[in-house]
């Protein structure tokens, strides 16, 4: 007999599914209600970072549709004024970029409304800009062309200059006027959110204004709730190294929290369903030393319920030492699984390191040559041209602040071995590893420390008023580490970080060893004044990876020159044009975000944890500055004095040449690649005779990309 199918319930069939076939998680966060906490939502972080990140996320359809953000924060502040402060953080991210160009007389104003809304803080903008980071910060999208033609799908959300600023007429109100018309007819009709008010053009490409419409869809999904500040004992307020965690604030952090898990709670009752999870993320936008009573309390009265997920997200720095972080990390464990803590750092966000981690186990070309017996030397170099005013910088310092988070997690990533899979605890495995064979520190030859004084009208770090005068906090730092395994053994790898230098760049140079048996000259020449016995050496390889100002990636090779003979010439091979346009492409049409912040936000609330710190990552981390921190406030490491805008203490350069590492510059193509540190270390008197290099390098910088003169013979 032929058997019949019997149709299931479809509540039996839901259960299967459900059961055997989970959702990717990318797409059951879209199903699923979402209440994103931002604690500490009244900070600077919070205003020039999570904030922007969040409203990017809405406009490029990333964020869950039924998402809300509850700011967390000490002040007293009604909804109306949390939206006022959100409205203002969002406006000044987008303007600053736009406001810095102004103020260089590079932009003109294409006209359109709601330029008044901002006038009262243009002044602020400019004054504050060279303190933002503009790193990628709303470049001007592609054209209709660029993304394909899928201008008529999400496409829209950021590319908001392919259609006039218009508005069906089911839209506007009866009065005419547009902003009278409904919220919902403005803001949920697909291609709704293409206004752009008073965007302002550099050359052929617009940089759009923030759209004040989206906006206001935007700030309906925030809510504000006041939290008052836990009480921390005296002790752990005096020490961040104390490894005892303060739990009689326990009762204080439940009470404190208490207006905000109602503001959750009504918030999913609003959102019934019965296969609707409820989940809840916390990001940490406070000190670390709040971190165990608020992650408590958000314990006992927090958590989500009928199997939605709870995670925190730990912002940096986590702890002050070993000793400290090892503490929150017991504490945390008594009642967080690590599965659900996401200790952040933006830097493993940036598209430049993940394209590392492709680059080097992807490709035959580079996997060989990964090893002592190739490389001559690493630098992982962070370069900020202005000052720090905080009183947070000054109890932490440059090495606690930049150095043992950022700088260690990229050596981490470029140094490991293969990991067993991209599963992202064998990544971290990988990562933990390396960062434990790394030697102890040579604090008296490997250590060059500094504090920048006051240049040319900049005020020094001493000269701020909320720093002491016997202030030991450095404001530069140089440490070169030696990683004791059989690939790496003998390799410098010099780290450096700064503050008050001449630019803003961080990268990653990866300098290659000398051509055994080079028929063309292994070393540059004695004899400076003779430019042929100089030009017969061409530099060693490089390989570079730009993170800031511009994502970029290139190689430094040597070629022949044009013409007779078979002159050697360094050149450099830029590897990442196609990839930059593709970047753009996909944030354009709503496929990937491209900036750190908004892609480890995404990776949080996706559960993917491969861009996010384990605990004994952060301990090994620690372990390895500790040492220089100690002899640096004890004064066994002189701070070295520099002058504001300036490349930082000359014993840094010093020490970079001693563990070897040679200057050398591309003196043909694109300048904008080339290293700032070899353009300062580099003479090119003998080149450029008739040409006083200064001005000439000065003037390229300053411009932007161009040719270098030929070569000359002095």
């Amino acid at each position: 007999a032929r058997a019949r199918f019997v149709r299931e319930p479809r509540s039996v069939r839901r259960r299967f599914h459900s059961d055997a076939m989970p959702l990717p998680a990318h797409i059951q966060s879209r199903r699923d209600c979402l209440t994103f906490v931002v604690l500490g939502a009244t900070g600077n972080l919070a205003r020039r970072k999570l904030l922007p990140a969040l409203f990017q996320l809405y406009l490029t359809g990333h964020l869950p549709p039924r998402a809300r953000i509850v700011g967390v924060g000490r002040t007293e502040l009604t909804d109306e004024q949390f939206h006022e402060f959100v409205a203002a953080a969002i406006r000044q991210a987008w303007e600053t970029p736009r406001a810095a160009l102004a103020g260089q007389g590079g932009l003109a104003g294409s006209g359109g409304s709601g330029g008044h809304q901002r006038q009262a803080s243009f002044h602020t903008l400019n004054r504050q800009s060279s303190s933002m980071d503009l790193d990628g910060l709303f470049h001007a999208p592609p054209t209709r062309a660029d993304i394909g033609g899928c201008a008529e799908t999400l496409a829209r959300t950021t590319i908001y200059q392919l259609d006039s600023p218009r508005m069906d007429k089911d839209d506007i109100g009866a009065a005419g006027d547009p902003d009278r018309a409904p919220q919902s007819a403005r803001s949920s009709a697909p291609g709704s959110r293409r206004i752009s008010m008073g965007s302002v053009s550099l050359g052929e490409h617009t940089y759009p204004a923030c759209p004040e419409h989206c906006l206001v869809d935007f700030l309906t999904r925030t809510r504000y709730a006041r939290m008052f500040p836990p009480v921390v004992s005296g002790a752990r307020r005096a020490s961040d190294s104390s490894s005892s965690i303060d739990d009689d604030a326990a009762s204080t952090a439940d009470e404190s929290l208490r207006q905000t898990f109602d503001l959750i709670e009504r918030w999913e009752a609003e959102n019934p369903g019965e296969n609707l999870r409820r989940n809840r993320l916390y990001y940490f936008a406070m000190p670390s030393e709040l971190y165990p009573p608020v992650a408590n309390a958000v314990h006992r009265g927090g958590r989500a319920v009928d199997g939605g997920w709870t995670r925190l997200v730990l912002e940096k720095p986590f702890g002050s030492d070993a000793v400290s972080a090892a503490a929150l990390n017991r504490h945390l464990a008594k009642a967080w699984m690590e599965k659900s803590l996401y200790r952040i750092d933006r830097y493993l966000g940036k598209e430049v390191i993940d394209n590392l981690l492709v680059m080097r186990f992807a490709n035959r070309l580079l996997t060989p040559i990964w090893n002592r017996d190739n490389i001559a030397n690493v630098q992982i170099i962070h370069k900020e041209p202005f000052g720090a005013i905080s009183d947070y910088f000054d109890r932490h310092g440059i090495i606690r602040d930049v150095l043992q988070n950022h700088l260690l997690q990229i050596l981490a990533v470029l140094a490991m071995d293969r990991p067993v899979s991209l599963d992202p605890e064998d990544i971290r495995d990988a990562k933990l590893k390396v960062l434990r064979q790394v030697d102890r520190v040579d604090v008296e030859h490997r250590v060059v420390a500094g504090q920048y004084v006051a240049h040319e009208g900049k005020l020094g770090y001493k000269d701020n008023p909320s720093v002491a005068a016997d202030s030991r906090a450095p404001t530069f730092a140089m440490i070169v580490l030696n990683i004791r395994n059989e690939r790496w053994d003998g390799v410098p790898f010099i780290l450096k970080a700064g503050k008050a230098l001449n630019e803003k760049r961080s990268e990653i140079r990866i300098q290659l060893r000398q051509t055994p048996g080079d028929i063309f000259g292994d070393q540059p020449a004695a004899d400076v004044a003779n430019p042929e016995a100089q030009n017969a050496y061409a530099g060693p390889n490089e390989f570079v990876l730009r993170l800031q100002p511009h994502e970029e990636m290139y190689m430094k090779l040597t070629i022949k020159e044009p013409g007779l003979g078979v002159q050697p010439v360094p050149s450099e091979m830029e590897l990442s044009g196609r990839w930059r346009a593709e970047q753009l492409r996909k944030e354009a049409a709503g496929e990937a975000p491209r900036r750190a912040y908004e892609r480890l936000l995404l990776d949080a609330v996706h559960g993917h944890q491969a861009h996010f710190v384990r605990g004994d990552e952060l301990e090994a981390a620690w372990s390895i500055v500790d040492p220089v921190n100690a002899a640096i406030e004890s004064g066994d490491v002189p701070l070295h004095e520099y002058p504001f805008g300036t490349r930082g203490p000359s014993q840094a350069d010093a020490l970079r040449a001693a563990v070897g590492h040679v200057a050398f510059v591309v003196p043909r193509d694109g300048v904008h690649l080339s290293s700032a540190d070899d353009l300062a270390s580099y003479d090119f008197s003998p080149k450029y005779a008739s040409v006083p290099a200064g001005d000439v390098w000065g003037r390229a910088m300053d411009t932007g990309p161009g040719l270098m003169p030929p070569t000359h013979s002095a």
